[in-house]
């Protein structure tokens, strides 16, 4: 009997390390982490996981973790998906559209053009998953390119004619040179 019992318990310590494991992985995906030969982040330990501290107070807060990492999974569906100024499809996307239609698909209505979603925005200094960032004088004065921010300084947007909706830096190259800042939409 006590053999068996000791069976049970190992079988349940496996199924719980798996479980840790899966889950584990899941997050990174949906969280947009990469794999390869990049160190890995050093995460809190479990212990301190449970520990509750109060937030300093920001304005305004972060998006919610959920909705960031909808966001972003939806996003990466269009990845592929070919630039057409004032396309608004799987067949053809520009910026603004491919912004509105995902965020429209988790749910949260945006404006269509990248100067109204600017200004129906809130600003933010530290971009987390799933804010929009926003571009000046691209091919027009003022703001004029939308982006959605999926960390390390990176974001998926839909970059311009003969190209297709990719991953970019945000804060080097053209887009650096364009950067206008990041904004958070109101959930």
């Amino acid at each position: 009997m006590h053999w068996l019992m000791g069976i049970v318990a190992g079988l349940g310590v496996t199924c719980l390390l798996i479980v840790v494991i899966v889950v584990g992985s899941f997050a990174t995906i949906l969280g947009g982490g990469q794999g390869g030969s990049a160190p890995a982040p050093e995460r809190p330990s479990l212990a301190r996981s449970f520990i509750a501290t109060a937030p300093a107070p920001q304005a305004p807060p972060s998006p919610d973790i959920a909705v960031g990492n909808r966001v972003i999974e939806l996003a990466r569906g269009w990845l592929g998906v070919p630039y057409l100024f004032g396309g608004c499809s799987p067949t053809g996307v520009d910026c603004s559209c491919l912004v509105q239609n995902i965020y429209g698909a988790a749910g949260i209505r945006l404006p269509r053009v990248a100067v109204d979603q600017f200004n129906a925005t809130v600003p933010v200094s530290d971009p987390q998953p799933g804010d929009l960032v926003f571009f000046a004088n691209t091919y027009e004065p003022g703001i004029s390119h939308v982006g959605i921010y999926i960390g390390e300084g990176m974001q998926i947007n839909a970059p311009t004619t003969g190209q297709v909706v990719s991953v970019a830096p945000v804060f080097t190259g053209y887009w650096g040179n364009h950067y206008a800042g990041a904004r958070r939409v109101r959930v």
